[in-house]
């Protein structure tokens, strides 16, 4: 079952969804643009913000009028929405603060770095900014329980990448005399020792002294929250693993990043998760990302990613390796044209997600499970091996993708597919998700490949005549069907195309336009 961050109907809902470029928000024409993109790609929910800004342009008068726009909207589109806070923080700026917040230096403070110089972050030391962020997110809040009874809006992220921008720290005197100090009694006992942040974290400690401040600022914002919403709340974070790693300059200094997430987790235990933004695509860089944020306890989400086909590749093997219970790309309105077309160069994202969308009652009832299984492509790999128990599957990949040892496998599908009279398109990265519930049904939904089984209940049998070759194993498949359809919610499929003769006969193949493929062979062979 899903870890999931999300529900609906008192069930869990994995969201596969798009984010708005920042200012969409602010018009409702393009925010239409986004959700028809959204619709186009296959998607489920809208990720959208609400401006600080905006909700309280005067101290203590709250207008939701944006924010009824951003639910209404989705609501219209048949799309879930999760809201997102921009509130204290954007990207490691106060750039969505209200003006009255903006202009009065003497009650909301501002960070400065080592010199003296202000950087365009309030400090997260300033107890007034604090207070005036949680007045303004209980608000909005409350409203939101008050409109959302058919559950459009599925959860609420706190804030946007906090952080410190321009300096490792605040360096203003009330917090250069708190950094001096002996670390809090919890800190101290995550670290296994007493003394001051420099002390104890030398060069890093700046950056988590700068933690455990945000942390504990939107702990106090999330925990207020809890009296007035039901709604699951998280934060983002802007990572660390980037160009020199230096806080402050090369990402926001403070944030939830896999250096301080331990600590950030002590400082904040009321937000229901810390989601990554991954724009990084290096498989290095995912492996440590999946250890650090999937930690067995909290809900693994990627709130923001880049619609690009390695990005959806790595995203699909994370949802069924790592237990990933959404994926949204980033900049969702850019993905189409005026009239809603995908555009070529969001295609193969786009097919992604659309695989996702197939796959999803099967990844919602078998996440955590060895049920599923991650088809992703990468350079030098022209097939994958699966042992399926009782079944060997060789996944072949449609594009060698540089393999000199490739294998050459006939690539016959169908009339809709042929390329005998038509030259093919762009090779795409093989991607998907096979699901194997036992007794010999398969599901298979993805692109750039087919699937080819070899029986293994004994060795005589995947050595002989009929099996050993993969022409002759194709014509000796002993399915009892080949279908395509589609699952709906309960997981019982609706079958729509048979697939028989040449169609089965060079294993079996998927394209993001067939759905979902249901194989079931006889378990007699």
């Amino acid at each position: 079952m899903v870890n999931s961050l999300f529900t609906v109907k008192g069930k869990p809902f994995f969201s596969i969804g798009g984010q708005t470029n920042n200012s969409t928000g602010y018009d409702a024409g393009h925010m239409q643009r986004a959700l028809l993109a959204a619709k186009n790609a296959g998607m489920n929910t809208i990720a959208a913000p609400v401006y600080w800004e905006i909700l309280e342009k005067k101290e203590g008068v709250f207008d939701f009028t944006q924010a009824d726009m951003l639910v209404e909207m989705s609501r219209e589109a048949g799309l879930h929405l999760v809201i997102l806070w921009f509130g204290t923080w954007k990207n490691g700026n106060s750039h969505y603060v209200p003006e009255w917040v903006k202009t009065d230096h003497e009650r909301f403070i501002w960070a400065c770095g080592a010199d003296g110089t202000p950087v365009r972050t309030i400090s997260p030391h300033c107890k007034n900014a604090l207070e005036a962020d949680k007045k303004a997110f209980l608000a909005l809040c409350g409203h939101v329980e008050e409109i959302n009874e058919d559950e459009t809006v599925i959860a609420i992220q706190v804030e946007n990448e906090p952080g410190i921008i321009g300096t490792a720290r605040d360096y203003g005197s009330r917090a250069t005399e708190l950094f001096c100090q002996p670390v809090p009694q919890p800190v101290a006992e995550y670290a296994g020792k007493t003394g001051t942040w420099e002390e104890i974290f030398g060069f890093d400690g700046a950056e988590f002294f700068s933690a455990y401040a945000i942390a504990c600022y939107i702990d106090e914002i999330v925990a207020a929250a809890r009296e007035v919403t039901k709604l699951p709340i998280y934060t983002n974070v802007w990572l660390g693993e980037m160009h020199n790693r230096i806080a402050g300059v090369d990402y926001p200094s403070g944030g939830a990043v896999t250096k301080t997430i331990g600590l950030f987790r002590i400082g904040a235990p009321h937000l229901d998760a810390i989601a990554p933004d991954i724009y990084l695509q290096d498989q290095e860089t995912w492996d440590a990302l999946n250890e650090a944020y999937q930690d067995g306890v909290h809900p693994y989400y990627l709130p923001e990613s880049i619609p690009g086909a390695l990005s959806v590749t790595r995203s699909i093997q994370a949802v069924v390796e790592h237990g990933l219970c959404g994926v949204h790309f980033f900049g969702v309105d850019m993905m189409c044209a005026p009239d809603g077309t995908i555009l070529d160069y969001f295609k193969e994202a786009a097919d992604g997600m659309g695989i996702l969308k197939e796959m999803k009652p099967l990844i919602e009832k078998y996440q955590g499970t060895d049920k599923l299984y991650a088809v992703a492509q990468y350079e030098g790999m022209s097939e994958k091996y699966i042992d399926f128990g009782d079944y060997i599957g060789s996944v072949r990949f449609e594009n060698p993708n540089q393999d000199l040892m490739a294998k050459h496998t006939d690539r016959n599908m169908d009339n809709r597919h042929s390329t005998f009279f038509a030259p093919a398109g762009p090779p795409v990265r093989g991607k998907g998700v096979i699901c194997y519930e036992g007794q010999g049904t398969f599901y298979l939904a993805g692109s750039g490949y087919r699937l080819m089984l070899f029986p293994k209940k004994r060795i005589e049998w995947a050595t002989n005549a009929a099996h050993s070759a993969d022409f002759l194993n194709q014509r000796c498949q002993p399915f009892l069907s080949v279908e395509e359809g589609h699952l709906d919610e309960e997981c019982k499929f609706s079958p729509v195309v048979r697939r028989n003769g040449d169609e089965a006969d060079y294993g079996f193949w998927v394209t993001p336009d067939v759905g979902v493929v249901r194989v079931r062979l006889d378990k007699a062979f």
